[in-house]
């Protein structure tokens, strides 16, 4: 039974607000029936009125001498949080440097659309369940992964576990049989995916393995479908959720196993408040529920490999493909040849297109990359030398063709192609730099008759539409699909036995010291797309710098050879996993501001008050300004990443309830730092 506060009571509440502090009010006697310890309440701040989460009862009086306000009254239908997503919520707080009830904001669903009351009629008589789908018969690997990690459930007791194997080695059914491990023993299961492009395909098989047992949640979900998921999972309707980051706030009763896959992807990694890395955050919550924790790639990142390294984290090894099937052969492709031969630089190479033809020719599937969107990245003035850029970001205009219109990619900001420079007004400005928009073209030139679509964001942007492409792609309706890093994910076509890469070594040269690592798992990813079913794959992989050893290794499919050459560079320039590292952006619509504040944070961090970190910056950060305002960067690092993290809380504590304080953004484990 819940204790409730009495008339007099006073509680702790959460406001999703930047102050990182906790608010008290008083219960009044006719409230103190609805309110507990998680209740989701209105409250008055300032001139307004705000809903929050009760997080302390009862809460000490505060120590200014200030009127305490009254709560105003519970949301009858506010969906409460249990002590696990408390405490969940309350380590994103502390350890991401925000509010907690920013934390808890992005814990709960959003609040579905209100509806106009009608009579009730007869939630129909439920159709019965089918029986559960078989899985196919563990290889010896996958038995051998299991005899660790099924004992590990049964023990009901936090154990983090690496499950590392080539791309078609059989990892989903690992995590598949041990989740059945759970949902036998009466617990619950929670299965995270990077892109909510996964999920369609994923539920379809989840369902098929465990009917009626399966929820969904990600932000691609209309608020209401997403608060009812949402509320059968928390009245213990649905005991196996599966979807992308915010998933892992989900109020899984008795959480028996925790399952991140493609647990290196950066899209785990939340780019607003508050910036937390999905994956990390689902280690804290299987240490909180006493559950095992698998994290699974076949490019694992460097942070979980070397903590599987170091023992912190119990290594599956699965090895090669499933049934001995051989991984695709992957030649590299010099594109300067391409370019002495034809005289101009072309985006499809002669060898990709001939490679293309007989696939088609033997009724196969091919997909092809292209890790940029649009017709063209830029327009180029061949006479002043300048690029079109938008006048809010340090970034050039994107030309999408199809819907004529320059678009900015870092802000959206859309206008007309121009027809002259509009820095020197010279007239007949270039397309520089090819995006999926154009390789769809220039893939129906080269291939008539063939069924070409694109998969980017341009063209999934409705809701159903990844779901609908992908599923076509699987029946067969599509010959090429082509489109950026979101078809390199997880996906899973038997009859794809070609794969294209086209600039695969454009993201070495980004000024990131993640770029090499970006590169490798780009290409191993989507190299691993081919040859998935009983037919050998190939993968065409064009660069200008196809001798680069990222491009080798991955070429190689060699993993532990990419690691040991690149934990060396970490190791010697400090950055992570060999060091913690925060990233602090200053972003104000003044230069002469964001450069005055940037000094004051990084002199507060270089302070002898802060301890020892290793402080670079301040300096423009690489996209310079952004949606109309300057950025400058600060980089801090420490050998312990908790001390970092309070080391940076502490410096950045005097500008709390100043004007400067809605300048500074924080980023603890960023994942990139453009």
């Amino acid at each position: 039974m819940i204790e409730r506060p009495d008339a007099e009571a006073l509680v702790g509440v959460a406001v999703p607000v930047p102050l990182r502090r906790i608010f008290t009010y008083r219960v009044p006697s006719e409230q103190r029936e609805a309110i507990a310890l998680g209740s989701r309440v209105r409250v008055p701040l300032g001139r307004r009125s705000v809903k929050g989460t009760v997080v302390a009862w009862p809460a000490p009086a505060p120590d200014e001498e200030i009127e305490i306000r009254s709560v105003e009254g519970a949301l009858p239908d506010g969906p409460a949080l249990n002590g696990e997503i408390l405490d969940l919520t309350r380590f994103v707080a502390d350890y991401y440097l925000c509010s907690w009830g920013e934390a808890i904001e992005a814990a709960l669903p959003p609040d579905p659309p209100a509806r106009r009351r009608a009579a009730p009629a007869d939630v129909p008589a439920a159709e019965p369940l089918p029986a559960p789908e078989p899985g196919p018969e563990p290889s010896a690997a996958q038995a051998g992964a299991l005899e660790r990690l099924v004992p590990a459930v049964a023990a009901r007791a936090f154990a983090p576990f690496m499950l590392w194997g080539a791309t078609g080695s059989g990892k989903t059914e690992v995590y598949l049989r041990a989740a059945a491990a759970a949902l036998a023993a009466g617990r619950g299961v929670l299965y995270l995916v990077p892109e909510i492009g996964l999920t369609p395909l994923l539920v379809s098989r989840l369902a098929a393995r465990f009917p009626g047992e399966v929820a969904v949640l990600h932000s691609g979900l209309g608020p209401r479908a997403r608060r009812a998921a949402w509320d059968d999972v928390r009245q213990g309707r649905r005991r196996f959720v599966v979807g992308a980051r915010s998933a892992v706030f989900a109020p899984v009763a008795d959480l028996g196993l925790v399952v991140v896959d493609e647990e290196h992807d950066p899209s785990y990694k939340q780019e607003d408040v508050p910036r937390y890395s999905g994956r990390d955050v689902a280690v804290v919550r299987a240490r909180l529920a006493g559950a095992p924790v698998v994290l699974g790639s076949a490019t694992p990142s460097l942070e979980s490999f070397a903590h599987a390294r170091s023992g912190r984290y119990t290594m599956l090894a699965l090895g090669g493909r499933i049934e001995d099937r051989p991984l695709p052969e992957v030649r590299l492709v010099d594109m300067r040849e391409s370019f002495r031969a034809a005289g101009e630089v072309t985006p499809l190479s002669s060898a990709l297109v001939d490679a293309l033809r007989e696939c088609l020719e033997r009724g196969e599937q091919a997909m092809i990359l292209r890790n940029r969107r649009g017709w063209s990245a830029a327009l180029l003035c061949p006479a002043c030398g300048r690029r079109v850029t938008c006048r809010h970001c340090s970034l050039a205009l994107t030309w999408h063709k199809r819907e004529r219109r320059m678009r900015c990619h870092g802000c959206g900001r859309e206008e007309a192609r121009p027809d002259a420079c509009p820095s020197c007004l010279a007239p007949d400005l270039r397309d520089l730099g090819e995006g999926t928009e154009r390789i769809e073209d220039e893939l129906a030139r080269a291939l008539p008759g063939a069924r070409i679509e694109r998969m980017d964001r341009d063209t999934v942007r409705k809701r159903g539409a990844h779901e609908s492409l992908l599923r076509r792609f699987e029946a067969g309706d599509i010959d090429v699909l082509v489109g950026t890093q979101m078809i390199a994910k997880g996906h899973d076509f038997p009859r794809v036995t070609l794969v294209g890469v086209l600039a695969a070594d454009h993201a070495l040269g980004l000024p990131d010291f993640r770029a090499g690592e970006r590169a490798f798992q780009l290409l191993t990813q989507v190299a691993g797309r081919a040859g998935r079913g009983a037919r050998p794959g190939r993968v065409i992989a064009q660069a200008f710098d196809p001798d680069h050893p990222v491009l080798v290794q991955a070429a190689k499919q060699d993993y532990e050879g990419f690691f040991e050459r690149e934990i060396r560079y970490r190791r010697a320039l400090r950055y992570p996993p060999l060091a913690a590292l925060v990233q602090i952006i200053v972003a104000d619509t003044r230069q002469a501001q964001a450069w005055r504040i940037a000094k004051e944070v990084a002199e507060a961090l270089e302070a002898p008050s802060s301890g020892r970190l290793l402080v670079t910056g301040p300096g423009p950060a690489p996209v310079e300004r952004l949606r109309g305002l300057y950025r400058m960067q600060i980089l801090a690092r420490s050998a312990g990443r908790r001390r970092l993290v309070e080391a940076v809380a502490a410096a950045l504590a005097p500008f709390e309830r100043t004007a400067a304080r809605r300048a500074i953004h924080v980023d603890v484990d960023p994942v990139s730092l453009l």
